[in-house]
């Protein structure tokens, strides 16, 4: 007789569910080059990379382009992939890193943007007046009695 195959689990060993961590709403702390701070609100499941795209779009520093992250239990730069939840207390700071000529470009490129947009936040412009309806003035022949209060107009 062959032996039977298991195809599910023993009595004893149920399976057990993923425990799934909701995520939690964190403040994270960026010391910045001048000595002043910026708190932004992040997310537990955040990583270093959403870290720097929240720095993107801040108004203080949206300016800083070339730059690196760094934690004080940590030695050097973290790493885009590193988790914000695993670094405690959620303080960073923020070292502006010297500009190659590819980084400078870059720069310039992401300073002529903001630049750009800023644009669209200033008093709207006036809406352009409408264009006189062409076809409703060329459909039209002139009427006889305007014709001749025309001429009569002249003849006076």
């Amino acid at each position: 007789m062959a032996p039977k195959s298991k195809r599910g689990k023993a009595k004893g060993e149920k399976k057990k569910k993923d425990e799934k961590v909701l995520p939690v709403a964190i403040d994270i702390t960026v010391n910045l080059p001048d000595q002043s701070n910026v708190i932004l609100k992040g997310i537990s499941t955040d990583r270093i990379i959403d870290v720097r795209r929240l720095l993107c779009v801040n108004t203080a520093t949206c300016a800083i382009t070339n730059y690196s992250l760094t934690h004080e239990t940590r030695d050097g730069q973290l790493k885009d992939a590193a988790d914000i939840a695993t670094l405690k207390p959620c303080t960073l700071t923020l070292v502006e890193e010297e500009y190659s000529e590819e980084s400078a470009v870059e720069h310039v490129r992401r300073l002529l943007d903001i630049v750009a947009c800023t644009t669209s936040f200033g008093p709207a412009p006036p809406p352009p007046p409408p264009p006189p309806p062409k076809d409703a003035d060329a459909g039209k022949e002139p009427s006889i009695s305007s014709a001749t209060s025309k001429t009569a107009a002249s003849a006076s």
